[in-house]
């Protein structure tokens, strides 16, 4: 009995995880099941919808159709009115004039407007938009060659603690005095002679400036753009030496930059809905919400 017991238990401990099994697979197909069934549900509904929307476009007559296609190129033409006056999108507004296009093309002596919305469109194709995300790289890069560039004249070099007695008095006179002469060749142009918190002062400044350049970069606003560049480049004409190559580098980056125009002037689609509105009088259609 002892033997038949130790053979036994394994085989009841296989049977119960084969149950266990068993049980976990019957949910599984009762989980696949309700899922099938609610899936048909979905696709009997979605064939009755494609059924019924089938069915409505067969009623549409030629009239019903024409106000239809008149109010959705409406529509389009003011999205791309939209996309080009206040997002500055050319493409966008591009892509709603095709559709728009594309929406006439039933409604009888449409042609006209229709040609008018594909010369709006290839007009806007033809606009060449500076990409942002490139010009914002390369001011980056350009800041960070201009934040290290050397100084033209790097300034008093900071000064170790004065000693006590009449030694720190004679090393304070002479600090002070320091400050207040510059040696110079005679016939070389004056540098600015900066101290070590005025240089501190200008590398954030520059900082700031150019910071304030990628702002106005993001928002596209030319003027503001090339009003900070222009500062930028007045500072560093004064301060900074263009003895490093990365430095000249990054002043001609600065100086082509200032001169793009962030916003090229787009198309006039102004013209386009009194088109429609010409179409919609011929044709006798109401004008769409």
């Amino acid at each position: 009995m002892a033997v038949w017991s130790r053979m036994w238990q394994p085989l009841q401990a296989q049977l119960a995880n084969q149950a266990r099994s068993v049980v976990a697979a019957e949910q599984r197909i009762d989980s696949l099941e309700n899922w099938r069934s609610t899936a048909s549900e979905d696709l009997v509904a979605l064939e009755k919808r494609a059924r019924d929307l089938n069915a409505r476009v067969d009623q549409l007559g030629p009239a019903r159709l024409a106000v239809w296609s008149l109010a959705e190129a409406d529509y389009l033409v003011r999205s791309a009115q939209r996309a080009a006056a206040f997002d500055y999108d050319p493409a966008r507004a591009a892509l709603a004039l095709n559709l728009a296009s594309a929406t006439l093309a039933p409604v009888p002596g449409s042609a006209g407007a229709r040609m008018a919305l594909d010369k709006a469109r290839a007009a806007l194709e033809q606009v060449r938009v500076p990409d942002v995300g490139v010009l914002s790289s390369e001011l980056a890069q350009a800041a960070r060659a201009l934040q290290v560039s050397p100084l033209r004249e790097p300034g008093t070099a900071p000064v170790a603690a004065a000693a006590p007695g009449w030694r720190g008095a004679v090393q304070q006179a002479w600090q002070q005095l320091g400050e207040i002469i510059v040696v110079q060749r005679v016939g070389t142009p004056v540098q600015p002679l900066l101290r070590p918190h005025e240089i501190q002062y200008l590398r954030q400044q520059l900082a700031l400036k150019l910071t304030a350049a990628d702002f106005a970069l993001q928002r596209r606003d030319s003027s503001a753009f090339q009003r900070e560049l222009a500062d930028v480049q007045l500072w560093a004409d004064a301060y900074l030496s263009a003895s490093e190559p990365a430095t000249t580098t990054a002043l001609g980056t600065v100086t082509r930059l200032s001169s793009v125009d962030l916003r090229p002037p787009l198309p006039d689609l102004s013209t386009l809905g009194a088109q429609l509105d010409a179409l919609r009088r011929a044709t006798g259609a109401d004008r769409g919400p």
